[in-house]
């Protein structure tokens, strides 16, 4: 595709307008589709189902079941150990050493609001008009050039960036993740679709609600 722009150029097709060259041009379209294959490639719901079973795999655990576990379950405890022994600290999550391992926790945790509950990944970065409260974690990024955060359907329920969510569950254990999920989870299919006011009486110092 060329672009005209009005011009006095000798550049120009005749009519006024400046055509772009196609290597200027070729140029635009390629930085366009680096921009769009980095956020494309890291949502991939192929790759994180892939990462998502390697986390399982840690803890001995087959793929999710059809409905999410109860937080006092024996898998709850597993996935709960894992965690701990891979992330003693929140330090250990932005070792370099440790980028593949969070970003098998990250997907992991992603798939549960997924599975369950409807969520949705968006890249923050393109939304900077976003209101404050969606839970971000500053200048800490795991991914260079993309800020994945989890969107959720029901009204007062805020964007969580991967950060913050990694981060929550290193401070308060993946046990407190199961719980939400598995309340929320039954409460929509035996209400419908409720706003969820409740859960966030419920729970007030989880995500999405902090």
């Amino acid at each position: 595709m060329e672009f005209v722009t009005e011009s006095n150029s000798n550049d120009s097709d005749g009519s006024g307008g400046v055509i772009v060259g196609n290597d200027e041009q070729l140029g635009m379209d390629l930085d366009l589709d680096v921009e769009e294959s980095a956020w494309a490639k890291w949502v991939d719901p192929q790759r994180h189902a892939a990462q998502a079973r390697k986390f399982l795999q840690r803890a001995e655990l087959p793929a999710l079941p059809p409905e999410p576990w109860d937080f006092e379950s024996d898998e709850a405890s597993q996935i709960n150990d894992v965690v701990a022994e891979l992330f003693p600290d929140i330090e250990a999550m932005y070792l370099p050493d440790n980028a593949d391992l969070v970003d098998q926790l990250v997907c992991f945790t992603g798939e549960w609001f997924v599975k369950y509950l409807d969520a949705q990944w968006i890249d923050i970065a393109k939304y900077k008009d976003m209101p404050s409260g969606y839970n971000d974690c500053g200048d800490k990024h795991f991914y260079p050039g993309i800020e994945p955060g989890i969107a959720f359907k029901f009204e007062g329920w805020k964007t969580c960036s991967a950060e913050f969510l990694t981060e929550y569950i290193i401070e308060n254990e993946f046990i407190s993740i199961i719980e939400l999920v598995s309340v929320s989870f039954w409460r929509l299919r035996k209400e419908g679709a409720p706003s969820f006011s409740e859960a966030r009486q419920d729970f007030p110092y989880h995500p999405p609600f902090m």
